[in-house]
């Protein structure tokens, strides 16, 4: 078993077609499926089920497909780590980055990234931050942004930037200045993600004995949710810089909270027993630098200057 040969597999499983796979890695698929088989042989387990359509995993080789990715990424952690002392940052980083801040975040990091580091090859995954902690414990992503939580886990973690929630409303919904949280929640309905979803506990801990919203939509998808806002459903509770590109085209409006506002805390994060390799650091300074830079935009507050620890 061989490096190249774990590669070639991992590509046969995210594309789920051989022939694809083949096209990417540049040789020919007949030569692919050897590779394949020769690994089933050695392993003893089939790793595929071939279909007219292409082919799905086994239990096996969903198995050696997580084992795979960690064994690839390690194998660039090493290189980087050789190369560190006489070369740019380079090698894959995987960061994972909330749905609520990727559309803002993502595209001026990749250009940012592009120019400082052009040896550098950043993978960015966006989703629920619950799922993002999952795939940070289990080594498949380098970094990650999270939302501070009393059961982050076996992390690094340092702190990025602090965000107010602010109550979102259909364009014209909403009057200028603050008003509080469950005066302007009151008779309203309130879109928002189901239990154990992080915001929803911010939100109810915000109210406490408060009377709420006279009803619960419970909506676990944020472009989902800013749509349902916009048509006139209800209102949502959201950090200024889910919905900026919303607000500046009159798809909604925003309502500040008065104090006590509830708020959540950005974290960076990665795995404990990973030391960060230059690649990752670049990332990490990136990432500050950005934030800080978009903070009066975005109505953020940066935090801390170190990386995790």
């Amino acid at each position: 078993m061989t490096l190249v040969q774990l590669a070639h597999f991992v590509r046969v499983a995210e594309l789920q077609s051989l022939s694809k796979a083949a096209a990417i890695v540049r040789i020919a698929q007949p030569a692919l499926s050897r590779q394949v088989r020769n690994l089933e042989r050695e392993l003893g387990a089939d790793l595929l089920v071939r279909h007219a359509w292409g082919v799905s995993l086994t239990p096996a080789g969903e198995v050696l497909l997580a084992r795979a990715r960690r064994l690839l990424a390690e194998a660039d952690d090493a290189r980087d780590a050789v190369n560190a002392l006489s070369a740019q940052p380079s090698g894959r980083v995987a960061l994972g980055v909330p749905t609520s801040v990727a559309t803002t975040l993502l595209p001026p990091l990749a250009a940012g990234l592009r120019e400082a580091y052009p040896r550098l090859q950043p993978y960015f995954v966006d989703g629920f931050s619950a799922a993002l902690h999952a795939r940070t414990l289990s080594g498949e992503l380098d970094l990650a942004l999270l939302y501070e939580d009393r059961s982050i886990g076996p992390l690094a973690t340092a702190p990025l930037l602090d965000e107010a929630l602010m109550i979102v409303a259909p364009a014209g919904g909403r009057s200028d200045g603050e008003v509080p949280l469950a005066a302007g929640l009151a008779g309203q309905t309130l879109i928002i993600g189901a239990h154990p979803n992080r915001l929803r506990r911010i939100v109810d801990e915000a109210l406490g004995a408060a009377a709420g919203p006279e009803r619960i939509l419970e909506v676990d998808s944020l472009s989902a949710t800013i749509a349902m806002v916009e048509g006139g459903l209800g209102l949502t509770l959201l950090p200024y810089s889910a919905v900026a590109r919303d607000v500046a085209r009159g798809a909604v409006a925003v309502q500040a909270v008065s104090a006590p506002a509830p708020r959540r805390t950005l974290l960076l994060a990665r795995p404990v027993d990973r030391p960060p390799t230059p690649a990752v650091t670049a990332v990490e300074t990136t990432l500050r630098t950005l934030v800080e830079t978009l903070a009066p935009e975005l109505r953020w507050r940066p935090l801390g200057r170190g990386g995790p620890k």
